[in-house]
């Protein structure tokens, strides 16, 4: 006799035995008791969780004429559907998608079962069907026969028109659990009289990702081999994927921007013919973990644990990282060679910790140098003030010879911070002039902040920014949030250089400021309340302004006298009113008064 691969075999033939989709089931069998049976299904979900299976359960069980939770298997329509299936009919929709094969289904569905009350037609992969195929089947599911059912199994339901959606009941499949697919494992194990460590069964069903016939069949390949010989590592030969050591050590030699440790790697996933999109799959599982890791270490426990205590990765590497893991994700579905692709993502993330070398290479030549000072000069030096200097000399450490681009990263000392008043009225101007292309052109290019990352002259810059973005954007102003205050702080200290930075970025000269992500809240919350209000907002020649007092020059109380007319115009800015009204053509302006925002 034939052998009979294992999902074959233990594929389910009642809702009883059905894995993990519990919901779906419950909603069958109650249609079904109900007599609330519709006319066209869709099953969605990952591969191997059921689809196709439960499809045919359902068939068999709408036609049981002793339905009672459960298909009979001993009514007449039962036994001879073992036998004799002819009224349900299956379709391979990626062989069949033409529009001829439609038509002639849609003719045959005319005709009356054999013998069932209902004729099923289960149609696979359905999203493989050609646009024609789909106007074919559109009217059939529409006006269909009333002893007609048809039963639409996908795994991409995004491919399926909309005509077609909304015709048909969506039920969605779940990835089935760990726990699930461990114990269906264990169940074959034991029925096949074989002996699998629970380790080994483990395994199998975490590099199975949710699909119980890709577990199953796994579970059948290990099954070759002797008891004694199932092992983890023989899980990972036979499935293609990696073991966690190995996706370690392959992270350090990114981090520790080592080549040659690198290409080695490469070599050996391309020689032994890993799967290279589990790879990455798990590189960016590694920076999911470190990321909950470095907020909740007291709360985080797992097989990485021990491996993240050992390494560091700051918010703006984390981000580079898991951007390049992400696109080199969505590069390998169609790329013809896999290895080369991987290669050279590789070496870009290896890239992003090259400039890290000189640095640590600096800072342990300054820590060594400290280290011999001579205290016997009564010289005390605070081990706080002594790691400041220390970060200082890290920092401003240059080579010789200076590119000009270096002169904005040089221009520290002549920095002023921004004042108060200033920085009202650029938000002001910005929104006064606010511009939603501008924003989006903006948005669509800061990506380009990636390529300064590890440029030398403006790497510091690069990675400030990305840690905000730009919220409201005019013609000639830029308004940035942040998360923290200190990026705020920072951002306003270096004024200068950053509009200089902007310029070289966006091929454009622009004014900034930068406000924390609930200061930008409050001044949206404002912006609409205004706009609600009828309250324009009037823009400000920074020039004519008297920066120490934040009062306001002619030309802007004129400004708001010709949008106003009149009237008394009361003026918000800073936290202080100015009241201004207009008399036969004169105006005045009231002394201020001081009030709570």
């Amino acid at each position: 006799m034939a052998y009979t691969a294992l999902y074959r075999k233990y594929r389910p033939s009642n809702f009883s035995n059905v894995v993990g989709q519990d919901v779906v089931v419950d909603i069958l069998k109650n249609s079904i008791i109900n007599n609330k049976i519709s006319h066209a299904y869709l099953f969605t979900g990952p591969r191997g969780t059921g689809k196709t299976s439960i499809a045919k359960i359902f068939a068999h069980a709408v036609n049981c004429t002793d339905f009672n939770g459960d298909i009979c298997g001993k009514c007449f329509n039962c036994v001879n559907l073992l036998t004799n299936d002819s009224d349900i009919i299956e379709i391979d929709a990626a062989s069949n998608n033409g529009v001829d094969e439609i038509r002639a289904l849609r003719d045959n569905s005319k005709l009356l079962p054999s013998f069932c009350k209902y004729k099923i037609y289960i149609i696979d992969e359905v999203h493989m069907l050609s646009i024609g195929a789909f106007n074919a089947l559109l009217k059939t599911l529409e006006e269909p026969p009333s002893h007609v059912i048809f039963i639409l199994a996908t795994t991409e339901p995004n491919k399926i028109p909309l005509t077609i959606l909304s015709r048909c009941q969506r039920f969605d499949f779940q990835k089935i659990s760990i726990d699930q697919l461990i114990s269906r494992l264990k169940y074959i194990v034991e029925n096949e009289n074989r002996v699998v460590s629970d380790d080994v069964l483990l395994k199998i069903a975490e590099v199975s990702d949710g699909g119980l016939r890709d577990a199953i069949n796994l579970l059948d390949q290990a099954l070759s081999l002797p008891d004694e010989l199932i092992t983890i590592e023989e899980i990972y030969k036979l499935s293609g994927y990696v073991s966690s050591e190995f996706i370690q050590s392959l992270f350090l030699s990114l981090t520790n921007f080592n080549y040659k440790d690198l290409l080695t790697y490469c070599n050996e996933i391309s020689s032994k013919g890993l799967n290279y999109r589990s790879i990455v799959d798990n590189l960016l599982i590694l920076i999911r973990d470190y990321s909950i890791y470095s907020k909740l270490s007291d709360y985080f426990d797992n097989e990485y644990t021990e491996f993240l205590k050992q390494i560091y990765l700051n918010s703006n590497q984390i981000s580079k990282i898991t951007f390049y893991l992400n696109d080199l994700a969505k590069e390998l579905k169609n790329s013809f060679n896999q290895g080369m692709l991987f290669e050279i993502y590789m070496i870009q993330i290896a890239n992003l910790f090259d400039n890290n070398k000189e640095i640590s290479h600096n800072k342990d030549l300054i820590e060594s140098k400290v280290a011999n000072i001579d205290t016997s000069q009564n010289e005390i030096v605070n081990d706080a003030s002594m790691k400041e200097i220390i970060n200082d000399a890290i920092i401003t450490s240059k080579p010789q010879k200076k590119s000009d681009d270096e002169v904005i990263n040089n221009n520290l000392e002549e920095e002023k911070t921004i004042n108060n008043d200033l920085i009202h009225i650029r938000i002001n101007n910005v929104f006064a002039e606010a511009d939603k292309k501008i924003l989006i052109d903006i948005n669509n290019n800061y990506d380009k902040l990636y390529d300064f990352v590890s440029n030398k002259t403006y790497n510091i810059l690069a990675n400030l920014l990305l840690n905000g973005k730009v919220v409201v954007a005019s013609s000639k102003y830029l308004l940035f949030a942040f998360n923290n205050s200190s990026d705020v702080i920072n951002f306003n200290k270096k004024i200068s250089q950053i509009e200089a930075f902007v310029k070289e970025l966006f091929d454009n000269s622009y004014k900034v400021i930068a406000l924390t992500n609930d200061e930008w809240n409050k001044c949206k919350e404002d912006f609409i309340k205004n706009k609600k209000n009828n309250i324009k907002y009037v823009f400000v020649e920074e020039n004519d302004v008297q920066l120490e007092q934040g009062e306001f020059y002619s030309d802007f109380e004129n400004s708001a006298l010709d949008i106003f007319g009149n009237d008394t115009v009361s003026v918000k800015w800073g936290g202080n009113y100015y009241e201004y009204a207009k008399f036969n053509g004169t105006s005045t302006k009231s002394s201020k008064r001081t009030t709570k925002s």
